[in-house]
């Protein structure tokens, strides 16, 4: 009786130890990844973004639409006021043409986001879908050179 005991025990506990770790795993304080503001802004701009990707083209939801899309516009012009962390990774004659360059790309951005809030408003969701997809291509050549890669695992 001990032993059926003792070998259900021992069960059910290896079955619950991955889901110990992940929650060890999750609440384990990330060494490398500093949080600075330019990073604040572009995670908020991030998570509207994404959320604005799923429903653009549906023009019901065109109010909630515009509310995220003015999330993303407040956080892309308050990252102007910052430069991205590798700038200090350049040589120091060559950072404030860095810095010119990423601000000349966030205000591209803007733009870009700009046109995206008057389709929405013009009820234009296609064309509005449309524009994703440059932001989309624009954000992935702009964070190739403006922001830290994560070395490969």
């Amino acid at each position: 009786m001990k032993n059926r005991l003792l070998i259900a025990s021992t069960c059910i506990a290896l079955a619950f130890a991955p889901f110990a770790q992940a929650e060890a795993a999750k609440a384990a304080p990330k060494g490398e990844e500093k949080h600075t503001e330019l990073g604040e802004k572009m995670e908020k701009l991030n998570g509207a973004y994404r959320k604005l990707k799923r429903q653009i083209a549906d023009p019901a939801k065109n109010t909630e639409s515009l509310a995220l899309v003015a999330t993303i516009k407040a956080a892309a012009e308050g990252s102007l006021a910052f430069k991205p962390e590798i700038t200090s990774e350049k040589p120091a004659a060559d950072q404030a043409k860095f810095v010119e360059a990423y601000k000349t790309e966030m205000k591209k951005m803007i733009e870009l986001v700009g046109k995206l809030e008057a389709a929405l408003k013009a009820g234009k969701n296609d064309e509005a879908a449309k524009m994703i997809a440059d932001l989309d291509a624009q954000q992935k050549s702009s964070h190739k050179e403006f922001k830290k890669q994560k070395p490969k695992a």
